[in-house]
């Protein structure tokens, strides 16, 4: 991407970008020449004024002088315009004139209908540019119909979801964010859902309800976001099933993955559910959220922590979870004064701590886990090295065949709490430190029972 293709893009929001390009173009041949098209700089400018700048911040951005600008636009953009907006040459007398000359010839677009009362403010975001590419190719070029964003807690689904939803919601007449943390029953979000849509005499069941939903995303381009499908999910179970009371959003998602429509659900998720399982395919996907890798680097730098290889060690041991390094580094902030070395000396164990919040996150993410989950996380805790396969199953508190091994270990893999590790042909496996520290220091009990 050119460097001016990246300014002022806010302007896709609310202008039809497209048609002005075109008829513009025409404009601009009918006055130099058939094959002449408008300028990665012309756009530019163009969305420039569309964005409410003045030529001078025009020109700061572009990084061109003011007197330049002047002239480039008196030669061309300013004559196309007027000429496309048929008022006489030479009329412009105010920058201002040109988003009111166009939006009165109707190229300003409608802004799409949303509802984010319930998505987080976006105060600041890190990295992700692959993440977003993948979601952007998925959802609006390809049209996906259901993408689940999986990841342990702090990593950044939600943030990556408002991310995208910001920078997208240009492409779909309605988005609708709903959270799911307080469990909601089905019946109850499908008539809220509804009502958005302005349908108030609903079916009486739960399939017509869906169907009418469907009906509406067929006929409009929709954007649902379901943030925190993990509350749904069971407990003391693989990854995935639904609480029993929960089980109809199965459903739901099946209907939505596999039936014909324009629209998109993106849900986040500690854990996958089941039913990608069996729907995943042509429209249907799951995107793992990993570590921030070198982006994470840049909260510490936003804090004011002076750049230093201690960095890097604190990212690798916070597993470049951003709210694990936001949350540790207040700690250091406020009792170690920002000093980031005196702080990994000083805690000698694993040079880490697990914020309280934290530790929250992971407690509840523990108490989904099976029997058999808790035992392999707790043996790879107490070994604090990687093991293979065949390590972990000739443990002694363990003793399972392969067969019986491996779907708990596709669970926890899947919960992101466990990394499968491919070097030389030799598959290990291993548990982030922040992980292993908070079972063999907060989980202590949970730890001796699973290795006695």
């Amino acid at each position: 991407m050119k460097f001016e293709d990246r300014l002022f893009q806010e302007a896709e929001l609310s202008w039809d970008l497209a048609k002005l390009y075109l008829q513009l173009t025409h404009v601009k041949q009918l006055t130099t020449s058939r094959t002449a098209k408008l300028t990665a700089t012309e756009k530019a400018i163009l969305r420039g004024f569309l964005c409410n700048c003045s030529p001078k911040e025009i020109a700061n951005q572009l990084h061109w002088k003011l007197n330049s600008l002047r002239v480039e636009l008196t030669r061309g953009l300013y004559r196309y315009i007027e000429t496309l907006t048929t008022h006489e040459l030479n009329t412009i007398k105010n920058w201002r004139d040109i988003a009111q000359w166009l939006e009165e010839e109707g190229y300003k677009t409608s802004q799409p209908k949303q509802d984010l009362l319930q998505a987080p403010s976006l105060s600041s975001f890190y990295g992700r540019e692959k993440e977003l590419e993948i979601l952007e190719k998925k959802i609006i070029q390809d049209q996906y119909n259901l993408i689940t964003l999986l990841g342990m807690g702090g990593i950044g689904k939600t943030t990556l979801a408002v991310k995208f939803a910001q920078q997208n919601q240009h492409k779909f007449k309605y988005i609708i964010w709903r959270n799911l943390h307080h469990t909601p029953l089905l019946k109850d979000l499908l008539r809220d859902l509804l009502r958005f849509f302005n349908h108030y005499h609903l079916p009486t069941t739960i399939n017509e309800q869906i169907s009418l939903l469907i009906e509406c995303l067929h006929t409009e381009r929709c954007l649902l976001i379901f943030d925190g499908l993990e509350k749904l999910l069971g407990i003391n179970n693989l990854a995935g099933s639904y609480q029993k009371e929960h089980s109809n959003y199965s459903q739901l998602i099946k209907r939505i993955g596999e039936e014909f429509h324009q629209s998109c659900l993106l849900l986040t998720s500690q854990d996958e559910p089941i039913d990608m399982l069996f729907i995943r395919g042509n429209k249907v996907d799951s995107l793992q959220i990993g570590s921030l890798g070198d982006a994470a680097q840049e909260i510490l730098k936003e804090i004011s922590f002076p750049r230093s290889h201690s960095w890097q060690t604190m990212s690798e041991h916070y597993g470049g979870n951003p709210l694990a390094l936001k949350l540790v580094a207040s700690t250091i902030k406020e009792f170690f004064g920002g000093n980031m070395v005196q702080f990994l000396g000083a805690n000698q164990e694993f040079d880490i701590i697990v914020p309280t919040y934290f530790q929250q996150l992971l407690k509840e993410q523990f108490e989904r886990l099976s029997a058999l989950e808790r035992n392999i996380i707790c043996t790879l805790a107490v070994n604090r090295q990687p093991m293979s396969l065949k390590q972990l199953q000739e443990h002694s508190k363990l003793q399972i065949s392969l067969t019986k091994l491996l779907p708990p270990l596709k669970s926890l893999k899947k919960r992101s709490l466990i990394e499968v590790i491919d070097e030389e042909s030799t598959i290990t496996l291993k548990l982030q430190p922040l992980i292993m520290k908070y079972l063999l220091t907060e989980q202590k009990d949970l730890v001796n029972v699973a290795i006695q």
